[in-house]
């Protein structure tokens, strides 16, 4: 391998880990595997997130050297893509912190029915692959629910992913220019080994935030559910810090 190639692979992968390390994606995998509480089935979930955002990828790649002709978009798309991720997080944040406080509000009153014979239960159920892990007072119970992880489940979670990137990847566009006078199959290894930071990175942030909250729902339902709630605040903020930016850029 030439010192040209490594180093076009070397970029390209760079390149994917900082884009999957963006805000937006991360808050994104966060709002979609905090519920679940499990590290394996969360960075099963950062990867076909991962999936449906690289598909996109390619699509604006391809749309602007063989259909275009171009390396650059008018700003226009940039902020329609971040007004439609601003939405979606808006969306997902808001129904974490409605899980959040409504499990501290069950633990609460789930409580004061059982007298001193206090026990809580935590299910954690992951918006578009059904249920994740049960944790019970004392005991845990590890084993993931089987229903609702479908094929077609993942694949809406792709879709998920691929909503996150309306706006095209200037970055990668960018260098991807850098590399057409060399030769195609130089741009598809490196759009390859893009994907691979994209996915890998992705996968870890899963697996990160679903072990966090798995550690939470381990220790109390309301711990758990408080953090659920803390994270979904977190998310709405973000969320309504790209909106007014969209708004301001518009204006």
């Amino acid at each position: 391998m030439s010192g040209t190639v490594a180093g076009a692979l070397l970029t390209a992968g760079v390149l994917g880990v900082t884009h999957a390390l963006e805000p937006d994606h991360v808050a994104g995998i966060a709002s979609l595997t905090s519920r679940y509480g499990d590290s394996w089935l969360s960075a099963l979930v950062g990867a076909c997130f991962s999936a449906g955002h690289v598909a996109l990828v390619v699509v604006w790649l391809s749309v602007g050297y063989l259909l275009l002709g171009r390396t650059e978009f008018p700003a226009v798309f940039d902020r329609l893509g971040t007004l439609g991720v601003g939405v979606l997080l808006g969306a997902f944040g808001g129904l974490l912190v409605l899980g959040g406080l409504r499990r501290v509000a069950y633990a609460h009153s789930h409580e004061h029915d059982h007298g001193d014979n206090t026990h809580s239960h935590a299910h954690a159920h992951l918006p578009l692959l059904g249920r994740g892990s049960h944790t019970g007072g004392e005991q845990a119970d590890d084993v993931a629910h089987a229903h609702g992880h479908t094929v077609g489940a993942y694949l809406k979670t792709g879709v998920v992913g691929a909503l996150f990137t309306l706006s095209p990847p200037l970055s990668m566009i960018a260098f991807s220019a850098t590399l057409f006078s060399a030769s195609p199959s130089l741009i598809a290894l490196a759009v390859v080994a893009y994907a691979v930071g994209i996915t890998v990175t992705m996968s870890a942030l899963g697996a990160g935030v679903g072990a966090a909250f798995g550690a939470a729902s381990e220790l109390n339902v309301r711990v758990y559910g408080g953090t659920q709630a803390l994270a979904g605040v977190l998310i709405v903020a973000l969320a309504v810090s790209l909106l007014d930016g969209t708004v301001t850029l518009a204006g």
